[in-house]
């Protein structure tokens, strides 16, 4: 895409905006760097965060640049059928509410994977951490690179710049404000985000074209852009059926064992707040789900109806929204829909920074350490931010040379890592909180087998490994995303037996 293909969009005002928030962000952060004395107050605040800003950080960090472009792009070239993931959504929110917040805010001070120690030792706290780090690590190249791909196919700036700028400003409040800092900018983030959307269907629906409301509507649903729901069942599919099963293992990984979820749990000053911090996310998820699903939806029937306003360059469904941005909204306006976009990155981005610092500070460091004073602790805290969003930004580097779609690519990989590295995460986790007489005898063996079945699957599916002819039953022949559900029943199957069977001497 040449430069003379995009838009000319910024005008004063959208520099003014751009400008505005990017100072704005960065004086919040400096503001709340004021507090940040202990490391215990840098990763949870001391506290004292109420549960609908807690709930507001929740919801910013769940969702990024990812829902930004992906799933405009996700309705755009498909439909409505990867919702059902989301949809379910509402009930693992109020099982983890009722069942398990209590339970973590009783037990861990900073990261979540304390508690497999308490339960199992050790060795069951460095899995659950290094499961995480691994996640999560892609996820921010992956944060990083749909937002960059976004800005250059509005603005033709160079994406690699792109990273780079906006993981330095990132950094740099994230450094300064602590987890105080960063939820109350996702709170600002979060708001932005939800307005953009809200301006965007508006503007789309009534002022983009002289094609009317109901023309855009009707020409998306006869093509069954609305779809939600493929009856089918095939265990080789994306059905429904699948779709729902990893939605559900996916959310629960996400609100039990995700410490950039589970630490905004300790950053309120009550279990009442805390539960609502759960309930104020999910309601606040869900509007963004729908707005930015209905966005794709909407400009699947704008360009049909006007294709020759897309443009040729334009070779993947991410790029479609960022090329309305640059092509079709006023000036005036892109810029406070670029600052949304920042904002669905820039959100995230911060809290995965903090969190990574709290599990490398907390579950490391400090044990290999030993007794720290706060200011050692604290400087090794911030010192882990530099480092881990420097890395982040080399891998979306790497990541922002993809050929394909974004949104297929996180599913995918996220499906890939958390069954394979985190396949037991959610399994040993339910151990420890439903079953008392659960113990590392069960549950270490258990997570090997788990490990080896899951990896053996991966690699037969996707035919990294070609069993010789006798042994062909073997092959993995179902959709892989069955398997982030299947590990975990397994794991936890095999380690409440194996417990069972081979009880401790304090069980005994």
């Amino acid at each position: 895409m040449t430069g003379s293909e995009h838009g000319n969009v910024l005008t004063i005002p959208d520099w003014s905006v751009l400008i505005g928030y990017a100072v704005a962000i960065t004086m919040l952060g400096l503001y709340f760097s004021r507090r940040q004395k202990t490391s215990d107050h840098y990763f949870t605040a001391s506290g004292r965060i109420p549960g609908w800003a807690a709930g507001l950080s929740l919801f910013a960090t769940l969702l990024s640049s990812f829902l930004f472009i992906g799933f405009p792009g996700q309705t755009y070239e498909r439909n409505w059928e990867v919702l059902m993931q989301q949809f379910i959504t509402p009930l693992v929110v109020l099982f983890v509410a009722v069942l398990i917040i209590p339970v973590l805010r009783k037990h861990i001070k900073v990261s979540v994977y304390e508690y497999l120690e308490q339960r199992f030792g050790y060795g069951a706290r460095v899995y659950g951490t290094l499961a995480f780090l691994a996640e999560h690590f892609f996820k921010m190249g992956v944060v990083l690179t749909a937002m960059s791909l976004a800005i250059y196919t509005i603005t033709g700036w160079n994406q690699d710049t792109v990273i780079i700028c906006l993981g330095v400003l990132t950094i740099t409040y994230t450094f300064f404000g602590g987890i105080e800092g960063v939820i109350w900018t996702d709170v600002v983030q979060g708001l932005l985000m939800l307005a953009a959307s809200f301006f965007v269907i508006v503007f789309v629906l009534f002022f983009a074209s002289n094609d009317g409301a109901a023309a855009i509507l009707r020409t998306a649903i006869e093509d069954d852009k609305f779809k939600l729901i493929n009856p089918e069942f095939d265990m080789r599919q994306k059905t429904v059926y699948v779709i729902i099963w990893m939605g559900i293992f996916h959310f629960l990984l996400r609100y039990v064992t995700d410490q950039t979820m589970v630490q905004r749990y300790l950053t309120a000053p009550s279990l009442r707040e805390a539960r609502k911090s759960a309930f104020v996310s999910i309601v606040a998820c869900m509007i963004a789900w729908i707005t930015f699903s209905l966005i794709g939806t909407l400009l699947y029937g704008f360009y049909k109806l006007n294709p020759s306003r897309l443009g040729a360059s334009v070779q993947k469904a991410d790029q479609v929204f960022p090329w309305f941005i640059g092509h079709e909204i006023p000036g005036g306006f892109t810029g406070l829909i670029l600052v949304g976009l920042l904002a669905a990155s820039m959100s995230t981005l911060s809290s995965e920074f903090n969190s990574f610092s709290a599990c490398l500070t907390t579950d490391f460091y400090e044990r290999l350490a030993g007794n720290l004073d706060n200011r050692r602790r604290l400087l090794m805290s911030k010192s882990i931010v530099l480092v881990t969003g420097a890395c982040a930004i080399a891998l979306a580097l790497l990541l922002s040379r993809h050929s394909g779609g974004i949104m297929l690519l996180v599913l995918n990989a996220w499906a890939g890592i958390g069954a394979i590295l985190g396949g037991g995460i959610l399994a040993a986790f339910f151990l420890g909180i439903f079953c008392p007489k659960a113990n590392k005898r069960g549950l270490y063996p258990a997570l090997i087998v788990g490990f080896v079945l899951t990896l053996w699957c991966y690699a037969t599916a996707y035919a990294w490994v070609t069993p010789p002819p006798p042994l062909n039953f073997l092959v993995y022949k179902w959709h892989t995303w069955w398997l982030i559900g299947f590990s975990n029943v397994l794991v936890f199957a095999l380690g409440y037996g194996l417990s069972r069977a081979f009880p401790t001497k304090e069980q005994e």
